[in-house]
């Protein structure tokens, strides 16, 4: 290798702060970086090194000329939103980014130290400390954070994050998302441990999730949930004050290559798109059912739900409930929607039967009582126990109203204003 020029700055100097002379940042001027690329790939072509005339990286060698100039690439990589939560005067205002973090459930939020996480400041470095969770048994998925993003002119996004949680609580962080800004879908779930340490880079990619890239309504949760039927502690016994501490929360994601549709246009696909598909079920004989589809088209959609190919009668909204499923009813469900412009089929969802012997459906009756009151009954057998489980709707998150019940009644007042669905589970 050629000796280098005296004249010229020493290599160590350029690799310890390869900005400080700014003709050369990659960032400021992507020329030199382009001047890298290429001088490493003719280098691979020759088998040897040859100087780049007039660049301050001419005389490195190979194995560091490459990875320097790698890593600058990745350094500007977009992020569309980034919380370092270090404005302690404003916790949720993003560092960086146009988006909106808001807190779920009635959480308390306050600033904390954030040593040991991935943020890079060295002073005043602040996490997110959340408290306040819901009583055991009560509330899954509803406790935690929500980001508001437009992913419009994005793809492959991901979530990035670091949390710590206190031994008391819920280890079990869910991510669920939203592709309409309304209904959620499920993500990935992490199992955090207790102690006084982060846990950092957590990851959700979004990538090549349907409906997630260039979509101005995307949402993310990052909430509190059960496993089985109750939270479980991250070191010991679950309890209402346990925290968790979030830090350097980030969405990220690369530009897209498809340009994002303009609302005001009207050119379009030629037909409606299916966001999220149906999902295979699997329930008791006689227990309930419900498929449900979500997507997109120009101008109202229509719906058409068919039972291995056929057709079914009044079957023509985007959720199909079947409140009590027999063997003629197991089988290939589909669903065609249609726009004004086309036509496209869901993917087939299967109905199966539980094999399961010790799964037996039971039938609640319910009768008003005085003050609001419900009185529920159902029939017992010896040695059995009971849980009850109140939703908002059909569909709606089961709460447990109590478990552990060896008789066949109980006495509920739910709250006002609503459609309460109950459910008894026999164990």
């Amino acid at each position: 290798m050629e000796a280098p020029d005296p004249a010229e700055p020493p290599v160590q100097r350029s690799i310890e702060n390869p900005i400080e002379n700014p003709i050369h940042d990659p960032v400021m001027n992507p020329t030199p970086l382009v001047l890298i690329l290429l001088s490493a790939l003719r280098l691979v072509s020759r088998h040897r090194v040859r100087p780049v005339i007039g660049h301050p990286f001419r005389h490195l060698p190979l194995q560091i000329l490459v990875p320097l100039a790698c890593l600058r690439l990745c350094a500007t990589q977009p992020t569309l939103a980034l919380w370092d939560f270090n404005q302690t005067n404003d916790l949720l205002r993003a560092t960086s980014g146009g988006t909106t973090l808001s807190i779920l459930g009635d959480l308390r939020s306050s600033p904390a130290s954030g040593t040991g996480s991935s943020d890079p400041a060295t002073q005043g470095d602040y996490a997110l400390q959340l408290t306040g969770f819901p009583k055991q048994g009560t509330g899954a998925r509803t406790a935690g954070l929500e980001i508001a993003a437009s992913t419009l002119g994005f793809e492959s996004v991901v979530l990035l994050f670091d949390v710590r949680a206190t031994s008391t609580a819920s280890r079990r962080i869910q991510v669920l998302y939203s592709i309409d800004g309304q209904g959620l879908l499920t993500g990935p779930a992490f199992t955090l441990a207790g102690g006084a340490v982060f846990t950092n880079g957590l990851r959700a990619d979004f990538t090549g999730v349907p409906g997630v890239a260039n979509n101005r309504d995307f949402r993310v949760r990052l909430v509190s949930d059960w496993e089985g039927d109750a939270y479980v502690g991250a070191g010991g016994n679950y309890s209402t004050v346990g925290t968790w501490r979030i830090d350097h929360l980030r969405l990220t994601g690369v530009p897209s290559t498809e340009l994002p549709a303009d609302p005001g246009s009207s050119t379009g696909p030629a037909t409606p798109i299916i966001t999220a598909q149906p999902i295979s079920l699997e329930v008791p004989e006689g227990g309930g059912a419900l498929f449900r589809v979500a997507a997109r088209g120009e101008g109202p959609l229509g719906y058409q739900w068919c039972l291995d190919g056929d057709p079914l009668p009044g079957a023509t909204r985007p959720e199909l409930r079947i409140a009590q499923v027999y063997r003629d009813q197991a089988g290939l469900y589909t669903v065609r929607v249609s726009d004004g412009r086309g036509t496209i089929l869901s993917e087939e969802a299967a109905l199966t039967l539980a094999t399961d012997p010790t799964v037996t459906p039971t039938r609640v009756e319910a009768v008003p009582g005085p003050g609001g009151s419900i009185r529920l009954a159902w029939p017992t057998r010896p040695g059995a126990t009971y849980s009850v489980l109140r939703s908002v709707g059909w569909d709606g998150q089961p709460v447990v109203v109590a478990r552990g019940i060896t008789g066949g009644a109980l006495t509920d007042t739910p709250p006002s204003g609503a459609t309460f669905f109950y459910w008894v589970e026999i164990r």
